[in-house]
């Protein structure tokens, strides 16, 4: 049964902000490998780079899926979008993970 909440339009709206956000994240991951300095970037650096920015991708993906098409991949509740949010946080960008947890509180409150 599919649970419906009273601010859904709101959650969903910060739930793709902050993906978005996780995206540009995720974007400038990518576009730091290519930065011109004077001195080499350690090999070890480049792979932990580019192993977080496919992980955070990965997980803004999910996040635009769970907002977008809900119940499809993931379903659209505060549970799974505080994962969601933490994921963010660790992988992608510090705000667009905090835009998504706004969200999960949103919805966390109606489930109260």
């Amino acid at each position: 049964m599919k649970k419906h909440y009273k601010n859904e339009k709101l959650m969903k709206f910060l739930t793709i902000i902050g993906a978005i956000l996780g995206l540009v994240g995720v974007i400038s991951m990518f576009a730091s490998l290519a930065g011109l300095g004077f001195f080499p970037t350690p090999v070890p650096v480049v792979v932990s780079i580019i192993v977080s920015a496919i992980v955070g991708l990965i997980i803004v993906i999910l996040t635009f899926l769970c907002a977008l098409k809900p119940d499809q991949p993931l379903p659209f509740n505060w549970i799974v979008l505080l994962v969601l949010a933490i994921l963010l946080i660790i992988f992608a960008n510090l705000w667009g993970g905090l835009i998504v947890l706004i969200a999960a509180i949103i919805g966390l409150i109606e489930d109260l």
